[in-house]
C-alpha cells in the first residue's frame, strides 16, 4: 500500500477516451488493484440489454461448463472459455477456443485457434468411448508425468473403479431440457439476478425440509472493492438496506430458518462471516418508509445541482446509520471538505477519495441486491405481497442506473469538486439535521505530501458523538434504529 495514495493505473479511472485494447502487446498500462468489482454482473447485464445478444443469453444454476458442453454436443458449434476442462466433456462434434488463443491480424481481423476434443483423442489413440476423460483422470493421478507416461497409463485397465467412476461423474451431461426451463417462473426469476445475489436466494427461496430447531447458514460474498485498507470497510454503513434485502429473500419460505453470514474482505468460508440479524415483518415496514423518506428528501437536491441521486441517498443512508451507532459519518466528513482540483491529474490519487468512491458504490450496490429481492419476491410469491412501505420503495428502486454506469472513481471526484458544492452540503445538512463544521477546509494534492495526514487530522471535520435519545430526536432518520417487537 503506497502512503501517499493509490496509484493511478491501479485504480479504475475513466479517461472515456480510452478503451482497453484486448489484443495489445506487452505490458499494459492499467494493473488494477483489484480486479473490476462488478465485472461479471455487468457484463450478464450488457448482454441482456444488447439487441443482438439478448434473446440468446442465458445463465444457469452452478458452473456454466456442464451446460455450454451440453448444448455443442447436441447442436454443434463452439464454445469460448478460459478453462481447459471443457475439453473433458463428451462434446461430440463441438469444438473448444481458448481467450488467450484470440488474436486480431493485421488487418484488424479477429480469428482465433480451436480444439475439437475428438480429433485430439484419435491424434492420441485414446479409447474413442473414453477419449479425453481418461486422460484427465490418469493426469490427475500423477500430474507430474509426461504426456507418453500418461498414454500409457490410459492403455492399461483401470486400477481403482470406484475413483475413476467419481471422477467421470464431474463431467456428465445435464439433461438438454434444464438448457432452456422457460416455462419454469421461480428459474427465471433467479436467473435474472446478479450470481451472487442469486447465491443467496436460492437456498432462502427452497422448500426441502430442515429440522425446526436447526439454522442453515447462508454465505453472501460480496464484490471486493477499491477501497483503503487501512480504513473501516466500506460495506459498513450501508448494513440496514442488505438487511433488509435478505428479509425479504427470507418472506421467500418463512418457516425455514436461515442466517445470512456476509464477507466483506474475505472470499473463503474457512473465514469467519459476520451474521446479520433478522428483521420481523413489522421491522421490514419501518425500514422501508424510512428509505422512502429519505429518497423523496434527496430528490429534489439531485434535481437542483444536476447531481446523481442515488449518490446522494447512499451518503444520507450511510450518514443515518453512522448516527444511529454514534459514529462518525465518513462520507459526509469527506463531501464538506474542499478538494483541489488537481487531484484529478495527480499520479497517486488520495485514498480518502479512494475510499468515498468506495462508499458509493457499496451504497449503490446494496441498493441494487434490495431491488432484485423485491423483484424475486414479488415474481416467485402470489398469495401475499411485501408490506405496503416495501412495495412503495421498490417501485422507486426500478430507477436504479445499470451496472455499467456505477460511480466509479472520476464520478466521486466529479460530486466533490462540484461548483455549487457548498450549497449542497448545507442543504443536505439541513434536510437531514446534521450538524455543520463552520470551515470547509481544504484537501489539496499538497496535503498528501510529507507532514499530510496530521494537516488533514487537524481540520477534518468533526461531529459530536451523540447519546442514543439525543440522534433519534436530532435526526429525522432516526426510523433506522431497529428495534425488537
Amino acid at each position: 500500500m503506497h502512503p501517499e495514495g493509490c496509484p493511478r493505473k491501479q485504480a479504475a479511472v475513466d479517461d472515456r477516451d480510452q478503451l482497453d485494447d484486448g489484443f495489445a502487446t506487452g505490458s499494459p498500462d492499467f494493473r488494477p488493484f483489484v480486479e473490476p468489482s462488478f465485472f461479471v454482473p455487468a457484463i450478464i447485464e450488457s448482454l441482456r440489454q444488447h439487441p443482438k445478444y439478448k434473446t440468446i443469453t442465458f445463465v444457469v444454476p452452478g458452473e456454466a461448463d456442464a451446460y455450454c458442453a451440453a448444448r455443442v454436443s447436441r447442436l454443434g458449434g463452439l464454445v469460448l472459455t478460459n478453462d481447459s476442462d471443457l475439453l473433458l466433456f463428451n462434446l461430440g462434434k463441438g469444438e473448444v477456443a481458448f481467450l488467450r488463443d484470440i488474436y486480431q491480424r493485421t488487418d484488424r481481423q479477429i480469428v482465433c485457434s480451436f480444439s475439437s476434443p475428438r480429433q485430439i483423442a484419435a491424434d492420441l489413440k485414446l479409447p474413442p468411448s473414453e477419449g479425453l476423460l481418461r486422460l484427465g483422470y490418469e493426469l490427475s493421478r500423477s500430474p507430474h508425468s509426461t504426456l507418453s507416461e500418461v498414454q500409457k497409463s490410459c492403455s492399461r485397465a483401470i486400477t481403482n473403479n470406484s475413483a475413476y467412476e467419481k471422477f467421470t461423474k464431474l463431467y456428465e451431461l445435464p439433461a438438454f431440457s434444464l438448457l432452456y426451463p422457460l416455462d419454469n417462473k421461480r428459474f427465471r426469476r433467479l436467473a435474472a439476478l446478479d450470481p451472487r445475489v442469486a447465491e443467496v436466494a436460492v437456498p432462502m427461496s427452497s422448500r426441502l425440509s430442515t429440522d425446526p430447531d436447526h439454522v442453515d447458514n447462508v454465505a453472501m460474498f460480496l464484490p471486493l472493492l477499491l477501497e483503503n485498507p487501512s480504513s473501516g470497510s466500506a460495506w459498513e454503513h450501508t448494513a440496514p438496506l442488505r438487511q433488509l434485502a435478505y428479509a425479504v429473500l427470507q418472506l421467500l419460505n418463512p418457516r425455514r430458518e436461515t442466517e445470512v453470514l456476509e464477507y466483506r474482505r474475505v472470499q473463503e468460508l474457512s473465514q469467519k462471516g459476520r451474521s446479520v440479524e433478522r428483521l420481523s415483518t413489522t421491522q421490514i415496514e419501518r425500514l422501508s418508509q424510512t428509505f422512502l423518506l429519505i429518497i423523496e428528501r434527496m430528490k429534489s437536491m439531485a434535481s437542483t445541482y444536476s447531481v446523481s441521486l442515488w449518490h446522494l441517498v447512499g451518503i444520507a443512508i450511510e450518514t443515518s446509520e453512522c448516527l444511529r451507532l454514534e459514529k462518525q459519518p465518513f462520507t459526509w466528513n469527506i463531501l464538506q471538505m474542499r478538494h483541489d482540483p488537481s487531484m484529478t491529474r495527480t499520479n497517486k490519487i488520495p485514498w480518502d477519495i479512494i475510499h468515498f468512491s468506495a462508499h458509493l458504490q457499496a451504497a449503490l450496490y446494496s441498493l441494487r441486491m434490495l431491488s432484485q429481492a423485491m423483484f424475486t419476491f414479488s415474481g416467485m410469491v402470489h398469495d401475499r405481497g411485501l408490506p405496503c412501505y416495501a412495495r412503495l420503495l421498490q417501485f422507486e428502486l426500478r430507477q436504479l442506473p445499470p451496472l455499467a454506469e456505477f460511480p466509479d472513481i472520476d464520478d466521486a471526484m466529479q460530486l466533490l469538486l462540484l461548483p455549487s458544492k457548498d450549497s449542497l452540503v448545507r442543504e443536505f445538512g439541513t434536510a437531514l439535521h446534521l450538524p455543520m463544521t463552520c470551515t470547509l477546509e481544504s484537501q489539496s494534492s499538497a496535503k498528501i505530501k510529507k507532514g499530510a495526514a496530521s494537516q488533514q487530522k487537524e481540520h477534518r471535520p468533526r461531529i459530536s458523538a451523540p447519546s442514543s435519545e439525543r440522534a433519534m430526536k436530532a435526526n429525522m432518520f432516526g426510523l433506522l434504529s431497529i428495534e425488537s417487537d
